[in-house]
């Protein structure tokens, strides 16, 4: 090959022994090269409570969908992080990265919302396929299960017809209840909710106490209580509500608040057992094998 070919293949002055540019001469044409900078792509997440339940002036008051971007190596790292493990943290500080609004803080998310963004997250970081292991409902078999999230995930929104609650300005439902006929007033959880009880559960056990009950969870979703329009301290009537009332609220609670649920259909291979199953959250949700 021609010493004039050489350079134009180099794009610069040869070197003494005419097959290649100088060292110096190569680095400054380096240096020079434009280089491409590599920006991970987002997507908008439909929120399950379109923005209807948080205060006006918070960021995602009446926001029907919030911006992330997709999972990376980086964000790996949070993952595997030991000390962010122990201390139950690893998908908040995960969620923290993600979301492109830094105003928005996870603990402020609600609920439902916050299980929207934690199944977007993974599915962009590892797919929509999800193996996990599951146990039969029917004989106990145990056997691994492939899951499609984006076909499983359920987006639920408040059923007010169905069960004659009303919504108020505040984003609160009113419910009365069947037995006692007491009219309670219900809120949405948010992340620093979910946060608080799993924190006194873990204090419970450590001091090995009794677990958190039924009536534990309900103080924290019940905010007031009435009698034919006469207050009732809702922490005394969750401890002495009939038992039928108990069960209605938590039945009605679960389905009035939005969310996001994953439901797909189960066939084991045992015993021919098959329904409609939740898909269970395992260690294999966001670190598969």
């Amino acid at each position: 090959m021609s010493s004039r070919n050489n350079q134009e293949r180099f794009g610069g002055p040869l070197s003494p022994d005419g097959d290649v540019p100088a060292p110096e001469i190569l680095q400054q044409t380096e240096a020079t090269q434009p280089t491409m900078s590599y920006i991970a792509p987002t997507e908008m997440v439909e929120l399950p409570s379109k923005g209807a339940f948080y205060p006006e002036g918070h960021p995602l008051y009446n926001t029907t969908a919030l911006e992330i971007r997709h999972m990376t190596a980086k964000d790996e790292d949070i993952l595997v992080n030991q000390s962010y493990i122990k201390k139950g943290i690893v998908i908040d500080r995960l969620l923290e990265s993600v979301i492109v609004n830094k105003n928005i803080k996870v603990a402020d998310l609600l609920v439902g919302d916050k299980n929207a963004v934690i199944i977007a997250t993974r599915i962009t970081g590892y797919g929509e396929e999800y193996l996990t292991k599951i146990a039969c409902p029917s004989c106990g078999a145990i056997s691994e299960n492939e899951f499609d999230l984006s076909e499983a995930a359920k987006v639920t929104t408040p059923d007010l017809d169905t069960h004659n609650a009303t919504q108020t300005e505040n984003g609160t439902f009113l419910l009365t209840l069947p037995k006692s006929g007491v009219t309670v007033e219900v809120r949405p959880l948010t992340g620093a909710d979910e946060k608080s009880l799993i924190n006194s559960e873990a204090t419970r056990k450590k001091h090995k106490l009794a677990p958190i009950g039924l009536t534990d969870h309900m103080k924290n979703y019940v905010i007031s209580a009435s009698n034919q329009g006469s207050p009732v301290n809702p922490h005394e009537f969750i401890d002495n509500m009939p038992a039928l009332d108990s069960r209605y609220l938590r039945s009605t609670y679960r389905d009035l608040m939005p969310n996001v649920e994953l439901v797909q259909h189960y066939e084991c291979n045992d015993c021919g057992y098959e329904q409609d199953l939740e898909v269970p959250f395992t260690s294999d949700f966001f670190w598969p094998k």
